[in-house]
């Protein structure tokens, strides 16, 4: 059985076990977040000679080399000797400046901090010792601020607190950014197609605007599903895009279609897919949702065409009760 010390302590670490659950097992505060190594709120320390190398992914080279790792994906191979780091230098007190409801469950957050971002990446939120992460919605050389969408769960243990007690002027925690779900300007001679399920629209809306920001006159798509129609947000900022560029459009897809819509179809979205994008080859496709839609469509976007290369993922986790 391995151990792990950590302030003087020993904790024996039970089979199929990681280090942050071993922890938590025996009444250790540790700050954590996602448990699937995206947030990286539960980041530790140890020697480089100690961690497996499969609990370090997304994080930089300089945080490799000096042993930093994702104790939510670590599963000892030996005994180690862990810290915790000092994160304060890469936290960012952000001010938030707007506050509302894009939908029922839905609410925006706009936030100004020093700090450079672009379009589509995310950065982790704190509240107190918990986090959670959020894709960025807003264009860098367009608003001067950082907007995130948010599904607010009732028994949640960030998004309740934020969309009740949180209050423009307050300040909050944040980190980042991260990710490389982005416009890269080197593929403005291909057609884009964003696949959005829920907030994954926010990253995507972001892409979308940042392409057309740079003169991107391929044509670009945006496909929106939600399970329920009621769940549709901004979609009037979509309809102004269509609008404005001519090379944009989009279309919403729900298992219960809104009668009241053109936009709305009544396909599923994968038939939607088959029957309005069937050959992808030479396209550019962006997928953000949860990790089962992700993993699905990203399926189907190959199967029709799009190469390995040209499909960015932003696959979000799911949390119990919150995601």
């Amino acid at each position: 059985m391995r151990t792990i010390t950590f302030n003087g302590q020993r904790f024996s670490v039970l089979d199929d076990e990681n280090v942050l659950d071993t922890l938590l097992r025996n009444n250790i505060a540790i700050a954590h977040g996602c448990r699937a190594g995206a947030c990286q709120a539960c980041m530790l320390m140890a020697k480089a000679d100690q961690i497996p190398d499969d609990c370090q992914h997304g994080l930089s080279k300089v945080r490799i080399q000096q042993g930093y790792f994702l104790s939510c994906c670590c599963e000892p191979e030996q005994d180690m000797d862990i810290q915790l780091p000092d994160l304060k230098a890469e936290k960012h007190l952000a001010t938030v400046t707007e506050k509302r409801l894009l939908s029922a469950r839905t609410l925006s957050l706009r936030l100004q901090c020093r700090l450079r971002w672009r379009a589509g990446q995310y950065i982790t939120l704190w509240l107190n010792d918990s986090a959670r992460c959020y894709s960025i919605a807003s264009v860098a050389s367009i608003d001067d601020f950082i907007e995130l969408h948010i599904q607010v769960y009732p028994d949640g243990a960030v998004s309740p607190s934020l969309a009740n007690n949180i209050n423009v002027g307050d300040a909050l925690a944040i980190q980042g950014p991260f990710g490389e779900c982005v416009y890269d300007n080197k593929q403005n001679q291909q057609n884009l197609l964003l696949i959005a399920s829920g907030t994954g629209l926010a990253p995507l809306l972001g892409v979308a605007r940042d392409a057309l920001s740079q003169n991107h006159q391929h044509p670009i798509h945006l496909l929106f599903r939600s399970k329920q129609a009621s769940d549709f947000y901004a979609v009037d900022a979509l309809r102004k895009l269509k609008d404005q560029y001519p090379q944009f459009s989009f279309s919403l897809n729900s298992d219960e279609p809104a009668p009241d819509t053109k936009d709305s179809s009544t396909d599923t979205w994968q038939l939607h897919l088959r029957t309005h994008f069937a050959e992808l080859r030479g396209s550019r496709v962006y997928i953000c949702g949860s990790d089962e839609f992700v993993r699905q469509a990203r399926k189907q976007c190959f199967m029709q065409g799009a190469t390995a290369r040209d499909i960015i993922c932003e696959a979000f986790i799911n949390f119990s009760p919150e995601r």
